[in-house]
């Protein structure tokens, strides 16, 4: 027998809609507490199983919470670790990166003094791992009667893929019951959460900490022809890559991390490349013409003059400068005029 389609005929087709929802809701519900963990009844009253289900729910969402939290707090900390590099130089090395960015992420400042002039991001607090942890600790023990004790031991930040970082932390944690009306259930947990992160939207450390602070680029990504065919390049295509004023990857570029303490090996995994436009120099910040404009040569005054040919480029009525190595890469050796050699 069919469905009459009439007003009451699709009130009913809503009510089985909603019920079948709500079985299905049901069996979500179930499904979410068939995991096994250790439980201690005093008393099998039956509010004792709703309670530990609450419990329950709340230990699965608080390991969903720190995982998204290691997201936002990652992106505070790279921006703040670059505001810091524009006024102090690059980090010394990859230990010193590495040893600023836990700092931050575990204690909300650089060196884990705890004074104000050293907090991760710049005059504020409350952003690090530590801190938002702490947010909804105190807010379940409060609304919840959960008591939520854990331990950062490890974090970690490492990138193999050009448009995003890997941060791994190892928190052990111990949630219990503390409304006072019985111990149902306790979990004792160490768990290792991994979070890619993505750059995009992120200020380009390079030209942020070589320009003092006066070229401030976010990073973005170049989805045009080319992208993963290097052999397809010609003036017409370099054109287009150029007006985008994106970055590429590119196995001879500088990846990410890399850029805060200015090393300049090339990054098979992660390398990136932009060619730079002398309009976005501000005036503060003088624009050296004898550079190539490939961004990560720019900088460091690699493929200039000193080293070899700079040949000249008008693309969009911009004046562009690019060393006779990039040149032959992009296929414009040709179309470029002899602007300096060695």
């Amino acid at each position: 027998m069919g469905i009459i389609l009439n007003n009451k005929g699709k009130m009913k087709k809503k009510a089985i809609l909603f019920s079948l929802i709500s079985v299905l809701m049901s069996i979500l519900f179930i499904t979410l507490f068939s995991q096994t963990f250790s439980t201690v009844l005093e008393d099998r009253i039956p509010g004792s199983n709703i309670r530990i289900k609450v419990i329950d729910v709340y230990t699965r969402n608080f390991e969903n919470y720190a995982s998204e939290s290691i997201k936002i707090s990652t992106y505070r900390v790279l921006e703040s670790l670059t505001s810091r590099g524009s006024s102090q130089g690059f980090y010394t090395d990859q230990n010193d990166f590495n040893r600023k960015f836990y700092n931050c992420m575990t204690c909300g400042t650089f060196d884990c003094s705890g004074s104000v002039l050293q907090q991760c991001p710049m005059g504020t607090s409350g952003y690090d791992l530590n801190s938002r942890m702490k947010n909804i600790s105190d807010l379940s023990l409060a609304q919840l009667n959960i008591k939520t004790e854990y331990k950062i031991h490890n974090v970690t930040i490492r990138q193999d893929y050009p448009f995003e970082v890997e941060v791994t932390i190892n928190i052990s944690y111990n949630i219990t019951d503390n409304s006072g009306s019985g111990y149902y259930a306790k979990w004792i947990k160490n768990k290792v959460i991994t979070q890619s992160v993505s750059i995009i939207g992120l200020t380009d450390p390079l030209a942020n900490i070589s320009s003092y602070g006066n070229v401030s680029r976010k990073i973005t990504k170049y989805n045009g022809v080319c992208v993963f065919n290097e052999t397809c390049w010609n003036l017409a295509n370099t054109i287009t890559f150029y007006n985008s004023n994106d970055y590429r990857y590119y196995v001879g570029g500088v990846g990410f991390l890399q850029r805060y303490w200015n090393d300049l090996t090339p990054s098979s995994c992660c390398g990136l490349e932009r060619i730079m436009h002398p309009t976005e120099f501000k005036i503060a910040f003088p624009v050296y013409r004898n550079n190539s404009y490939i961004d990560h040569y720019y900088w460091n005054g690699t493929n200039n003059c000193s080293f070899g040919k700079i040949l000249n480029y008008t693309f969009n009525g911009d004046s562009v400068s690019l060393d006779e190595e990039t040149a032959a890469r992009y296929k414009i050796s040709a179309y470029g005029t002899e602007f300096c050699k060695p």
